[in-house]
């Protein structure tokens, strides 16, 4: 395939950034290998995938007006992948689940400003609008595409919002208790709240302008906690803030236990169809493990899966819960977060 018809052909996703040598992956992902992955990442490839490097430079200029790119952005392992799966059976809807360039543009914006970056501020933003329009090319048969995030990237969640005035968000979260012990079933997922911990940190202690929150200083319980409680407050903030009435959030327990009505509000939101409601409850997904289709998970081992966890690891919930307690105690902005 030429440049020319990589670009002319929305099978081809953005896959991989490149910031070193400034390009791009395109691989082709067409309409049913999207609807199965749980990530676009190396772990959906085929070993004849199709694909090629193209310059930055070489991209077009984003159009005036994208098509519709909404997003979903998440604390992390709070059921947004159930929650993309559900949303694309909506009638022509797609949903793109944690592309990599995302995440590398959130990696790279957390220097932009420093001698070391990588990008200047002009020249990321720049990515960024190429990126989201390239996401955004709509496949055959389909009007609008959701984008779900990895939860390391809701550092874009404002500069996105400002650069596609079209988009919506979804904010997904779920209470501290159930988060904590969601996270201790699986050594993967600490993992997960301990990479994103660094950029967490340091918009918590910007937020609070608290100096004494260090990440050294916490344990692996506390870091996971603090994490969530820096996401309650970015949430929150954006929920009152400038893009208010742009984004939408939503507590997995609600949408476990009250479906119906979640998805009817999500549809509201993002001015979809709201009798299409009806067949989204009847998706499969519902009653398969989101991460891996092909293996039956339901309400019942959730439940059973979260009660296994807080057995096994009581000590460990308790001080991420203690801890938080504590900064609450300390600042009054974080009252009320649970």
């Amino acid at each position: 395939m030429t440049p020319a018809e990589i670009l002319a052909d929305p099978n081809y996703l953005p896959f991989r950034l490149d910031t070193v040598e400034r390009r791009v992956l395109f691989v082709r992902i067409d309409r049913e290998a999207r609807q199965q992955a749980a990530f676009l990442d190396d772990r959906m490839l085929a070993g004849n995938a199709q694909g090629a490097w193209l310059a930055l430079d070489a991209l077009p200029r984003p159009p005036a007006t994208m098509p519709p790119l909404h997003f979903i952005f998440h604390i992390g392992h709070c059921g947004s992948t159930l929650l993309s799966r559900v949303l694309q059976g909506w009638p022509r809807v797609q949903s793109l689940r944690e592309p990599l360039p995302l995440r590398t543009l959130a990696e790279a914006r957390q220097t932009l400003g420093h001698h070391s970056a990588g990008f200047s501020s002009t020249q990321w933003h720049g990515v960024l609008h190429t990126l989201l329009a390239l996401w955004a090319r709509p496949l055959p048969g389909i009007d609008v595409t959701t984008l779900k995030a990895t939860s390391s990237c809701n550092g874009l969640i404002e500069p996105i919002l400002a650069t596609a005035p079209a988009s919506r968000a979804i904010l997904l979260d779920m209470p501290l208790e159930p988060y904590l012990a969601t996270l201790f079933k699986s050594p993967d997922s600490v993992r997960d709240a301990a990479a994103a911990a660094p950029e967490r940190l340091a918009f918590l202690r910007e937020s609070l302008q608290d100096e004494l929150l260090s990440l050294n200083a916490l344990s692996l319980p506390q870091l996971c906690a603090m994490g969530w409680l820096a996401e309650q407050l970015r949430f929150s903030g954006l929920a009152q803030g400038e893009y208010a009435s742009r984004v939408l959030r939503v507590r997995f327990d609600a949408l476990l236990q009250q479906p119906g009505p979640t998805l009817l509000r999500i549809a509201t939101h993002l001015g979809w169809a709201e009798d299409a409601v009806s067949a989204a409850l009847e998706s499969p997904a519902w009653g398969r493990y989101s991460k891996a289709q092909d293996h039956a998970y339901g309400s019942t081992d959730r439940a059973w899966d979260l009660d296994e966890s807080r057995r096994r690891h009581a000590p460990h919930i308790r001080e991420g819960l203690d801890f938080v307690a504590l900064l609450q105690e300390r600042q009054s902005l974080l009252t009320g977060m649970k």
